[in-house]
């Protein structure tokens, strides 16, 4: 690339079409749909590479391979034509091997999906600012392998671009978030999540009505396209809705502390009390709860709400209530202490309405490192009231000593990628709590988090399935549960590990000691589900399902519960609710491949034969070794009884799973 017009960048633009642009912002012309096709195919494989045999096989799959092979020739030498007559030097050739140059590739996707993780709305809005229109829209090529692998790639971008408009929304204000809705339900119109989100926005903006009115659009929409309900979760909060008056405000005030959150919880972060008197000191307390406070309204989950204004704080009358205020449900304080060089941070989080203290830490720096310390402290509150709070609204109380510093930030950290639960993050976690077990050899805590983190990284084939990688999620579980004999965490954890290597029996014994210790656990029910699926038990697996669904509603797992219903149900034969149920959980999780081959099972066994296609090729875009001989058992677990396990194979073979 040593020639002037080698060295500039070229925009690939896939969003809303194709169009190659360069620095100028000229578009490039090309002659015919295949040569943008193998341009557009290239920029997403790895290493923008692909072999020649790839390409004449999934452009030219209707002819033999020495016409097909021609066909590709002859296509490369018109492309090449047309991007030397631009003078862009993009596309190259070694032996079999055919690739864009990277040095002077950008790709609007890349751009786009780089940018999803940002929790900062302006990097949130520069991401999604790449997403001008569907992926590839409108381009179709008559290749059976070409187009189904666009839309594979059209359907999982979509999916995050409707996530990421979501979190967008929560992240601004109310009338924004609002705009935000619209826009995704234009993209979807039959995504409930969305319906829900606008409700609770309209709800804190004071629309009542039009919050009461979208639940009826919801409602009707999905009767007339899917001939289903609203979920339990969407139906609450219209209930709640229809309960409230003009006189809730003032009968919360006289009840207590409220969460004014509509469906996320609040949380005041009130000023650090300085122990020591010196005024130093007190700046570094109002800075740490500011980074606090910016940290925690970066987490879309909750909402962060200003600290009581002082004549509140200092004792207003017992009884009166300052108009306007809005009182959080969680209440999180501290103090600074000093000796010589050192700073001691006490923080506590405590629940508003009974005055429980949910979780409570010290942190330990130096004067001389105080901004370094603030933001050590701000992220460590962020990762352990997000898990608390998890914890608290399941119910349980974590019975696992949490161990040395180190260990607990390694320890939250590795759960929080746990929770994002995608292949990247899952390896990112497991790096994290392979670190708190090697610091940390005797905590059970980290060695329950190790044991689940490998054991959801088989299932969605971030690890490889080996008897050895199982065995040691069995072990670290085993001795978490040996350690604390009733941390219903670690049981379950352990039984999720002993499913995983085909222990169903095993499986069952130590979720049913879990949901003995705590009735309330939503994971216990969820996690029995599924195994009293996988035995053919479907009544007790809805049962237990639905149970689950109810006690987790709104939290980050929701989907793997809905996972439990829908192999239940097609072990049930009730194909088309099975087929409605994995169409959600796909679309929560695109990237957990388990659901999208139960999409393509009961897509199939319900004759949509073009949706088990497109459910395929979804699979095979992200695992594409994935093969009749190597999926269940495997990569899924295997059914108990021969027939289930059968009828399942069966489908994946209808749908277009390889043979091998």
């Amino acid at each position: 690339m040593q020639n002037e017009d080698a060295g500039e960048t070229n925009r690939i633009s896939l969003f809303g079409g194709f169009r190659i642009e360069n620095e100028t912002a000229h578009s490039l012309r090309l002659t015919g749909k295949r040569g943008p096709a193998i341009i557009a195919y290239l920029s997403r494989s790895p290493g923008m590479a692909a072999t020649r045999e790839r390409l004449a096989d999934l452009f030219w799959s209707d002819s033999d391979s020495e016409h097909s092979r021609n066909s590709l020739r002859q296509t490369l030498s018109i492309l090449r034509r047309d991007l030397l007559r631009a003078g862009v030097d993009l596309i190259h050739s070694r032996g079999e091997s055919i690739g864009l140059t990277p040095e002077v590739v950008r790709v609007d996707v890349d751009d786009f999906e780089a940018g999803l993780t940002a929790r900062s709305v302006p990097e949130l809005e520069k991401a999604l600012a790449n997403y001008t229109g569907p992926f590839l829209d409108g381009f179709y090529l008559g290749s059976d392998g070409f187009d189904g692998w666009v839309t594979s790639e059209r359907d999982r971008l979509l999916s995050r671009a409707l996530e990421a408009f979501e979190k967008l929304a929560r992240l601004v204000d109310p009338e924004t978030g609002i705009i935000l809705v619209d826009r995704v339900l234009v993209m979807e119109p039959t995504r409930e999540e969305s319906y829900r989100l606008k409700m609770e926005l309209l709800l804190a903006s004071g629309q009542r009505d039009r919050a009461i009115r979208t639940y009826e659009v919801c409602k009707s929409m999905l009767k007339k396209e899917f001939g289903v309900e609203v979920g339990p979760e969407t139906r609450a909060l219209w209930q709640s809705m229809l309960s409230a008056d003009t006189a809730s405000n003032t009968q919360s005030a006289n009840a207590g502390p409220a969460n004014q959150s509509h469906g996320r919880p609040s949380i005041s972060v009130a000023d650090f009390i300085n122990l020591t008197g010196k005024q130093g000191d007190d700046f570094f307390s109002k800075g740490l709860v500011q980074d606090i406070t910016t940290a925690l309204s970066e987490v879309a989950d909750y909402v962060v709400l200003s600290a009581p204004p002082p004549a509140e704080k200092s004792g207003a009358a017992e009884g009166t209530k300052i108009p306007g205020t809005l009182r959080a449900r969680y209440v999180l304080s501290g103090s600074v202490q000093r000796s010589g060089h050192g700073l001691r941070v006490n923080i506590q989080l405590v629940d508003a309405a009974d005055g429980h203290n949910v979780w409570a830490q010290k942190f330990d720096g130096h004067s001389e490192n105080a901004l370094e310390f603030q933001d050590r402290i701000a992220q460590a509150v962020v990762l352990a009231v997000i898990l608390d709070l998890q914890l608290t609204n399941w119910k349980v109380r974590d019975k696992s000593p949490p161990g040395p510093p180190e260990v607990r930030r390694l320890v939250n950290e590795a759960l929080m990628k746990y929770f994002e639960m995608t292949r990247d993050s899952l390896l990112i976690g497991l790096e994290l709590a392979e670190k708190a077990v090697s610091i940390g050899a005797d905590n059970a805590r980290a060695k329950r988090t190790l044991s689940i983190i490998i054991s959801m990284g088989v299932a969605f084939g971030s690890l490889p399935r080996e008897a050895g990688q199982i065995e040691r999620a069995v072990e670290l579980a085993a001795a978490a549960v040996r350690a604390v004999p009733d941390d219903e965490i670690a049981r379950c954890i352990l039984s999720f590990a002993l499913e995983s290597c085909g222990r169903i029996d095993e499986a069952m014994a130590e979720c049913q000691h879990a949901i003995s210790l705590n009735p309330s656990y939503p994971s216990g029910h969820g996690d029995i589900s599924m195994l009293f699926a996988l035995r053919g038990q479907v009544n007790e697996a809805v049962r237990e399902a639905n149970e689950a669904i109810r006690l987790g509603t709104h939290d980050v797992i929701d989907f793997w519960r809905h996972h439990g219903l829908v192999v239940a149900l097609f072990a049930g034969g009730d194909d088309r609710r099975a087929l409605e149920v994995a169409r959600r959980v796909v679309r929560t999780k695109p990237g957990f491949v388990r659901g999208a081959l139960y999409w393509a099972a009961s897509a199939s066994a319900t004759g949509n034969s073009e949706e088990a296609s497109r459910a395929i090729h979804h699979c095979l875009s992200q695992l594409p070794h994935l093969n009749l001989g190597n999926v269940c058992p495997g990569f899924v677990p295997r059914y108990v009884k021969d027939h289930h396990h059968a009828r399942f194979l069966e489908m994946l073979s209808r749908a277009g799973l390889p043979a091998s």
